[in-house]
């Protein structure tokens, strides 16, 4: 290609061209079958993620696709997904695992707060992840239940991770961090065990049960 041509090639494009030329075959443990797309997560700082995948490992969310990681991402924040500022870095899990906790550990974690329900309220429960940004600047990824009645919002339930760690959830009451852990399937993904499927039941049966005493506790002491 002559200089000229090179000359012709706007930045964006190039990456593009880059990135598609590094594909090779889908990324996917145990495929073998060649990648067609790049994952799209582009975070805030506009670092992509560099994975490649077949089609039938490209998640797909609204019209484009991703890795497993970044599609629970994207479809966690919902419509907030669509603002920068929102999206966590490409190598944190903040906003998905917040996400996962809600819903895998929903039946337990809002059994809880509805247990805790005085006559007249009601609770309010977030369909998305929210991204709050703190005093120091730094973002925190929240989802959970709010409590009120017709005075307005009388407690708030909240699973939180922060970016300055992704793997530590924290549980938040009332703007009280309550009870801090970090969730049994990381511990072990860390350390590269694996466990019978009884045994991870278990674990993750314990980490709700876990949240869950704290939300009856703190909440059983409103007046």
């Amino acid at each position: 290609m002559a200089v000229s041509d090179l000359m012709m090639v706007s930045l964006p494009e190039a990456r593009v061209l880059e990135r598609a030329t590094a594909m090779t075959g889908c990324q996917e443990r145990g495929c073998t079958a060649p990648a067609v797309a790049m994952c799209a997560y582009v975070d805030g700082r506009g670092r992509s993620c560099e994975t490649a995948w077949c089609h039938r490992h490209l998640r797909a969310v609204g019209e484009a696709g991703y890795c497993r990681r970044h599609a629970s991402t994207v479809a966690a924040l919902g419509g907030k997904a669509k603002d920068p500022r929102a999206l966590p870095a490409v190598d944190h899990r903040g906003a998905s695992l917040v996400n996962w906790i809600c819903t895998e550990g929903h039946a337990a974690l809002q059994g809880a707060v509805a247990s805790a329900l005085m006559p007249g309220e009601v609770i309010f429960e977030d369909r998305t992840v929210n991204v709050v940004r703190q005093s120091d600047g730094s973002r925190r990824w929240e989802r959970g239940w709010r409590i009120g009645d017709r005075t307005g919002l009388t407690s708030k339930v909240l699973v939180c991770v922060e970016e300055s760690d992704d793997a530590l959830v924290l549980l938040a009451i009332d703007d009280q961090v309550v009870a801090v852990a970090v969730p049994p399937w990381i511990t072990r993904r860390r350390a590269k065990q694996a466990v019978t499927p009884a045994l991870d039941a278990n674990d993750r049966s314990q980490f709700y049960g876990f949240l869950l005493g704290h939300i009856q506790s703190v909440l059983a002491l409103r007046s």
